[in-house]
């Protein structure tokens, strides 16, 4: 897992932007997905802590949340899309939030999440096609499938492949499936 340890993090700060940045610079992966899809739940189990706020209600994440990892690399939190007023894909300001972050040269990878129990929609797939034209390695990570029986599980993973989406991770939030998901993010720093 090239000597990645992710359980030595920290949180560093939070950003309106990518206009600025902290002083240090490290390679960066960004997660990002719709609102309530799971980021910072992922983050505090990666990173097996309780460093990022996680809550049930949607938009609470409003700015990019930077997490040093092992002192090696940049996790980032970025707000969700969706159904919220301040990050749905028509909002200038999400919109050039991302359009930002992904012009970082050390940005290495975007670990989108989909959480499928939902169907897809236009808006989502505009933006996997957005995420796939950057250039940048993207992770694709179905969530909150640890919820979901095996019927479930099977009509997600139908719709991901309806969807065009053909390599994916599973996030469980415990064990194996996010020992993957390390190995898999630390690949590309």
């Amino acid at each position: 897992m090239s000597n990645i340890n992710f359980r030595n993090s920290s949180f560093l700060t939070s950003m309106d932007s990518f206009q600025k940045e902290p002083e240090k610079t490290l390679p960066m992966v960004m997660l990002v997905g719709r609102s309530n899809v799971g980021k910072s739940s992922l983050i505090n189990a990666l990173l097996s802590s309780r460093l990022a706020f996680s809550s049930k209600k949607a938009g609470k994440t409003k700015l990019v949340n930077y997490y040093t990892v092992d002192n090696r690399f940049y996790l980032l939190d970025t707000p969700g899309y969706g159904s919220t007023s301040y990050a749905n894909l028509t909002t200038i300001s999400f919109a050039k939030m991302m359009e930002d972050g992904l012009k970082k040269p050390n940005l290495k990878a975007i670990v989108l999440l989909l959480d499928l129990r939902r169907d897809i929609g236009k808006d989502d797939l505009e933006f996997i096609h957005y995420l796939q034209r950057s250039g940048k390695p993207l992770i694709v990570i179905l969530t909150k499938v640890d919820s979901m029986n095996q019927k479930e599980k099977s009509l997600a993973r139908k719709r991901a492949e309806e969807a065009g989406i053909s390599r994916y991770l599973e996030s469980e939030l415990t064990g194996k499936a996010n020992e993957k998901i390390r190995e898999v993010i630390a690949s590309y720093i």
